[in-house]
């Protein structure tokens, strides 16, 4: 597997590129793809003087997918990353990440992400996260850990539980949103 066989987001990452923040980047990777992308990832780090912030979130991302654990990862670049662009990115990537296997705290990541990029984000983006997550969050959270699923899945789900009229929980960190027309 090429770096163009991984999903459009993780591409823009593991190029360094500037990834967008309006990207869904959790899509599940299959165990042997996701432990190619570790092994390629453990040795571009070692080629590497100091690897571009977008390498070490594909790095997170190949690390989340092997089935290692990455809240340490997630808490060193929190640290680390004091640049608001970066730090919503890290925040929406750990958060979709959670998300994709029904963590509870997905969504608390999933609010400071948005949060932090909403001044960054063009209008039709802003708007596609917005609704993307106010969706996301009528999912209950799983007890345990499920195994990940695509982003489609996930809002098939939420439409599923919006249509039966379950799952109202409030949007956005207990408050509607003041910046649009409700």
């Amino acid at each position: 597997m090429t770096d163009s066989d991984y999903p459009q987001p993780l591409q823009a990452l593991l190029a360094g590129r500037q990834a967008p923040l309006d990207a869904w980047y959790a899509d599940p990777l299959p165990a042997a793809a996701a432990g190619r992308l570790e092994s390629a990832r453990r040795a571009a780090r070692r080629r590497a003087r100091a690897p571009r912030p977008e390498a070490r979130l594909a790095d997170l991302i190949a690390r989340f997918h092997a089935g290692k654990a990455v809240e340490p990862d997630y808490r060193t670049l929190a640290a680390l990353w004091r640049d608001d662009r970066l730090a919503a990115l890290l925040e929406l990537v750990y958060g979709q990440l959670l998300a994709s296997r029904g963590l509870p705290e997905a969504q608390a990541h999933l609010d400071r992400g948005f949060g932090r990029a909403a001044h960054l984000l063009a209008p039709a983006a802003y708007f596609r996260v917005m609704k993307r997550h106010d969706l996301l969050r009528l999912l209950p959270p799983r007890p345990q850990p499920a195994p990940a699923r695509p982003l489609q899945d996930l809002l098939t789900e939420a439409r599923v539980i919006r249509r039966l009229g379950g799952g109202r929980r409030p949007p956005v960190a207990g408050r509607a949103h003041g910046d649009t027309i409700g």
